[in-house]
């Protein structure tokens, strides 16, 4: 009776593991080269949730000013985005709404452009992201705090406190969404020299996974690799916030 109330139980972790590969493999797209349209700005935030609205008026409160929204779509996900600067800080901000199906999460972004491409971001994202951690981006992620403000400030403390051979610059808000597209592109490259992603990219600017790829975003999105990979998420955040990262 006890091995058959394991089995039941086991039997949807041992699905998702070892069929979702599998479907992801076959159905999951990655944004390789990507072109932002820019949409009216008031029409974009009447379309959003009371969240975006609520969080929107605190950058404004923190002396953002928006530069642009507009949209991502890929294979299950869609992201309505809007792009924001500080007059006087060289840091950006973006406000993120991602919708699955019925399901949709909203989050906030500070980030700190460095001449040689790479990125700082400090968000309070819902979930773990999906990619590996790569050398051109670090990134600090602090669920559950709303306080934009405060988000801001450990941005900026871990500004100060991180080494990086190349300066920080300021988001050119001239050039709109061409960083980010940038950004995209060599986000994308650096998973196919990961082994996560083929380098062939279709008509729709998107690259697919390899086996690898999507065995690795299937497993840490899914139980009980979630799970440590959230722990050791956590513990590379505290290493960060305290100045003992290697």
């Amino acid at each position: 009776m006890l091995n058959l109330l394991l089995a039941v139980l086991l039997l949807p972790v041992v699905a998702i593991n070892v069929i979702g590969p599998w479907l992801v493999l076959r159905t999951q797209r990655i944004p390789a080269r990507v072109r932002f349209n820019n949409t009216d700005h008031a029409r974009f935030l009447a379309d959003r949730g009371e969240v975006f609205r609520r969080l929107d008026e605190q950058l404004q409160a923190l002396e953002f000013a928006h530069v642009g929204s507009s949209v991502l779509p890929s294979s299950h996900t869609t992201s309505h985005f809007s792009l924001y600067v500080h007059p006087r800080d060289q840091a950006a901000a973006m406000l993120v709404t991602m919708t699955t199906g019925k399901h949709r999460v909203t989050y906030a972004e500070f980030t700190q452009l460095y001449a040689d491409g790479s990125l700082l971001d400090v968000h309070n994202a819902p979930s773990l992201s999906s990619y590996p951690s790569m050398p051109c981006r670090i990134g600090v992620r602090m669920t559950g705090v709303n306080n934009l403000k405060r988000l801001f400030s450990t941005l900026q403390h871990l500004r100060a406190c991180l080494p990086n051979s190349a300066a920080a610059i300021a988001y050119p808000k001239d050039q709109g969404f061409a960083p980010i597209e940038r950004f995209l592109a060599r986000e994308s490259d650096e998973l196919v020299a990961q082994g996560y992603c083929t380098p062939d990219i279709d008509s729709q600017g998107r690259r697919g996974l390899t086996l690898k790829g999507a065995l690795l975003l299937t497993w840490k999105n899914a139980w009980p690799g979630r799970l440590v990979f959230n722990l050791l998420e956590q513990r590379h955040t505290r290493l960060l916030l305290t100045g003992s990262a290697p």
